[in-house]
């Protein structure tokens, strides 16, 4: 009786050790994906960082950086200008999903030093984004303004349809509602936010040809109507 009772307790012993050796087992494991997820999440935010500071450097090449250009790159950022040299401050994140709740995310704020045309010098702000960052407005009219400068660019480079695939309509805050290409000249009817009108968001219209751009404002109902 006594040795039965022996091989009983043998017997538990065994299972608790395995069990504790599985349950180390998933745990490592589960431990080695949350750090490879981790991993990827920040090597996300770098990314975005070093995109950002290409797309920057590359836009200051003519010699300007233009306010579009700027939010193109780095989105919801905060711009100061200082003379020539621009400094745009951003934070970049990076999102994991897993099969834990929530995923891994990582997230970092970054500084961009711009003096056209020469590169950006990229570095890490230690306090980070969360209270210190105020994402600048711009006036539509500013906005307007580069719009028309980037479209003057792409009219030089490929003519009037280069101006109706340009880049600057990717622009956050740069909605075109309508647009129109007809006897060799581009119309669009875009809304830009930080208006003043129906949902902060100005109506302008826009004309490219080979011989000039031009932008207008509009009455907020101008963006629902027709082209012309």
């Amino acid at each position: 009786m006594a040795r039965r009772g022996g091989c009983l307790i043998n017997g538990c012993l065994g299972v608790l050790v395995l069990g504790a050796a599985l349950a180390a087992l998933v745990g490592g494991g589960t431990y080695v994906a949350y750090q490879r997820d981790e991993d990827k999440a920040r090597d996300q935010v770098e990314a975005g960082a070093e995109r950002a500071e290409a797309e920057l450097s590359r836009a200051a090449e003519d010699g300007t950086l233009l306010g579009t250009e700027i939010s193109r790159a780095v989105r919801g950022g905060e711009v100061r200008r200082q003379g020539r040299e621009v400094t745009v401050t951003g934070s970049f994140i990076g999102q994991v999903n897993g099969w834990y709740v929530g995923g891994i995310s990582a997230s970092d704020c970054y500084r961009f030093k711009v003096v056209p045309p020469a590169a950006a010098v990229r570095e890490v702000v230690e306090e980070g984004c969360s209270y210190a960052l105020k994402v600048t407005r711009r006036d539509p009219a500013a906005v307007a303004d580069d719009v028309v400068v980037e479209l003057r660019s792409a009219v030089a480079r490929g003519g009037v349809a280069a101006a109706g695939t340009a880049q600057v309509w990717q622009t956050p805050g740069v909605t075109v509602e309508d647009t129109e290409t007809e006897g060799g000249r581009l119309t669009s009817l875009v809304r830009l936010d930080g208006g003043t009108a129906q949902q902060g968001k100005d109506c302008y219209e826009f004309k490219a040809s080979e011989s000039s751009v031009t932008a207008k404002r509009l009455k907020p109902e101008g963006c629902y109507g027709p082209i012309g």
